[in-house]
């Protein structure tokens, strides 16, 4: 077996399962998992929030070991599960590794769509808005609001723009178009209606409950830290609509 293969498909495996949002036991089995089919004596990964760090190692062979820092997370449900799916086929031996090796790498080159991205944001903001009660005049604008909320986030993340600063500004900017949608577009409108549907997307839902499974699990350095992050978004936003209501 190709070792080294096998530990780069690993580590493209952990890659984007942290980067995507997926749980720190997750990415730690999914990894052990794929390193234990080397058969060798010592397979040992460690995950934390910010990256991880595994090692292949026996007396036939010099060890390898990688360390990889991970800065940037979102969430991707459709892509980790993805991964599970190759993670999943190669340990039953369902395909080769050179197989699982090129369909982790063309995961990871797969073009971001960030077109489909905002019309999902649209619907999801417009979703929030039915479901809560709004009209139909309520739906078009939270709609609205969502979709340009997107291409904010969009641009922020392109400029890699902090996590707290993009979570402020885009609230920042929601909150404004909400106002002066609610002011100067006729017709009846619930502004706070109107907005707690724009937010809710950019709610730390994931992190939370991410940081009740890595408690769960044991995992408490993790756990804290997603409750921290957690904590950390929710600060922003509130902050970022407070001072875009007070500027309309």
């Amino acid at each position: 077996m190709d070792y080294k293969l096998l530990f780069d498909t690993a580590v493209f495996a952990g890659e984007l399962l942290m980067k995507n949002g997926a749980e720190t036991y997750r990415v730690e089995d999914t990894m052990y998992r794929i390193l234990k089919k080397s058969n060798l004596k010592t397979v040992q990964v460690l995950v934390m929030m910010t990256g991880f760090v595994a090692t292949l190692d026996d007396p036939s062979m010099d060890s390898l070991t990688v360390v990889r820092r991970i800065n940037s997370r979102g969430t991707d449900l459709e892509l980790i599960d993805k991964v599970n799916v190759i993670s999943r086929e190669f340990c039953s031996d369902q395909i080769p590794l050179e197989v699982a090796f090129a369909r982790m790498k063309a995961l990871w080159r797969e073009p971001h769509e960030s077109k489909r991205n905002l019309a999902a944001m649209a619907a999801l903001t417009g979703g929030f808005a039915v479901m809560f009660g709004g009209s139909a005049a309520d739906v078009a604008v939270a709609a609205a609001t969502g979709f340009l909320t997107a291409a904010v986030l969009f641009y922020c993340r392109k400029i890699h723009l902090h996590m707290f600063l993009e979570n402020m500004l885009c609230s920042v900017f929601l909150a404004i178009v909400v106002g002066l949608a609610v002011t100067f577009l006729p017709g009846e409108y619930s502004r706070d209606l109107i907005i707690i549907s724009a937010i809710m997307p950019l709610v730390p839902g994931a992190a939370i409950t991410n940081a009740v499974f890595d408690t769960l699990h044991g995992d408490y350095l993790s756990g804290l830290a997603r409750a921290a992050e957690a904590f950390v978004i929710a600060a922003a936003v509130a902050l970022g609509i407070g001072i875009g209501m007070s500027l309309i």
